[in-house]
């Protein structure tokens, strides 16, 4: 089984490497550049294999909900501020990418107990999250929750193992 790969909003998408003693190091997601003509972003590889999206989130009442996906192919967590992250599967590795078709990702490091996180500094909380290409968790209104959620959600992690 793969080390996790946490995606999560603490007001801003956060994203983390869970490794037994390890830091969890993915500076290259730092080195924000042109993707395409009209996308900025960058990307980091994780060397190894990942079969399941867990998504977690806490709903106004303090409820916690999860919904669980096999992954095959693309994981997409967009957030509210067209803040993106894509997490794709390329043979035995995992692609992850910071992007956005609208404003530049600021991407920062942050560390502390050994762990280390990167911050998108200017995206807003976690609004969808795409599994093969379907959308399975939109916190939009009449969008897809998981069953008895209510709105609104006030925190989103969708964690890659």
């Amino acid at each position: 089984m793969a080390d996790a790969v946490v995606i999560d909003d603490g007001g801003s998408t956060r994203i983390k490497r869970i490794l037994p003693g390890g830091v969890g190091e993915m500076d290259s997601l730092l080195n924000i550049t042109d993707i395409t003509t009209t996308r900025r972003g960058s990307t980091h590889t994780v060397n190894d294999s990942f079969t399941t999206v867990m998504i977690v989130c806490q709903d106004k009442t303090g409820a916690p909900f999860t919904l669980t996906v096999n992954l095959t192919g693309v994981v997409e967590v967009a957030s509210a501020l067209q803040q993106n992250v894509s997490a794709k599967m390329n043979g035995a590795n995992l692609d992850l990418t910071v992007f956005s078709d609208r404003s530049e990702p600021i991407v920062e490091a942050k560390q502390h107990g050994g762990k280390r996180r990167y911050v998108v500094s200017n995206s807003g909380p976690i609004e969808t999250v795409k599994v093969n290409g379907a959308i399975v968790y939109d916190t939009r209104p009449n969008g897809l929750l998981p069953q008895t959620a209510s709105r609104p959600i006030l925190y989103t992690s969708v964690v890659l193992t």
